[in-house]
C-alpha cells in the first residue's frame, strides 16, 4: 500500500489542543491550517486564491512540542501522511474528512525569525518543581521525585561513552516539564 505524502505551507488556523488518552498513555494533538494560493493575475497584480483548510494531527512527544510551540496565525511547513479520519459526531451521525497525520511540522523561517531549543528530558522531576495535576490541562502530570516518562536514563556520545547531564544541578527550576518543537 502507498501512503500520499503531502507538504502544505500555511498559517495555523486555530491553537493546537492537547488530548490525552490515560488508558493509553497517548498524547496527541489538533490543529488547523489555512493555504492560501497567491498568483499574478493577467494584469501584473498579486492575487489571493481560494484558502484551502486542513486539519493536522501530531501524536506522542511531537503534540507535546506542537502544543508549546504553534499558536493561532503562526506560520508553519507540515509534512504529513493524508489519511481519512472517521467519527461519530454529537448529534449520532458518522462523519468522515481528511486529515494531514503530521511526520514534521515546523514554524516557516521564510516568514520570521525562528528560534530552537531542543528538549532535555530529566529523569526525575526535582524538589521543588512546579506540580502539574492530571486534571489541570498541563502536558505531564508529575510531582517530585515522579519519572518523567520521557524522560533519558543516560545520554552517550558518538564514540559510545557515557556523557554527565546536569542531574546535579539544582538550577533556577526553568523550564521544568518544558516542551519545545525540535526540527532535526
Amino acid at each position: 500500500m502507498n501512503d500520499v505524502t503531502v507538504t502544505v505551507s500555511g498559517n495555523a488556523g486555530s491553537t493546537p489542543a492537547l488530548h490525552l488518552n490515560a488508558a493509553k498513555n497517548l498524547e496527541w494533538t489538533t490543529f488547523r491550517v489555512a493555504s492560501t494560493r497567491r498568483y499574478v493575475n493577467e494584469n501584473g497584480d498579486w492575487t489571493d486564491g481560494a484558502t484551502l483548510w486542513f486539519t493536522v494531527k501530531a501524536w506522542r512527544t511531537a503534540a507535546l512540542n506542537v502544543v508549546e510551540s504553534v499558536h493561532k496565525g503562526v506560520p508553519v511547513v507540515v509534512t504529513g501522511r493524508l489519511e481519512l479520519d472517521e467519527w461519530t459526531g454529537a448529534d449520532g451521525q458518522q462523519r468522515a474528512g481528511l486529515v494531514i497525520v503530521a511526520t514534521a511540522i515546523g514554524v516557516d523561517a521564510t516568514r520570521g525569525k525562528v528560534g530552537f531549543t531542543r528538549v532535555v528530558h530529566h529523569d526525575t522531576v526535582p524538589d521543588g518543581a512546579p506540580v502539574t495535576p492530571v486534571d489541570g490541562g498541563g502536558l505531564t502530570a508529575t510531582r517530585p521525585g515522579d519519572v518523567d516518562p520521557f524522560g533519558l536514563d543516560v545520554l552517550t556520545s558518538t564514540d559510545g561513552d557515557e556523557l554527565l547531564g546536569d542531574e546535579g544541578n539544582e538550577g533556577d527550576g526553568a523550564g521544568v516539564g518544558q516542551r519545545e518543537l525540535v526540527n532535526a
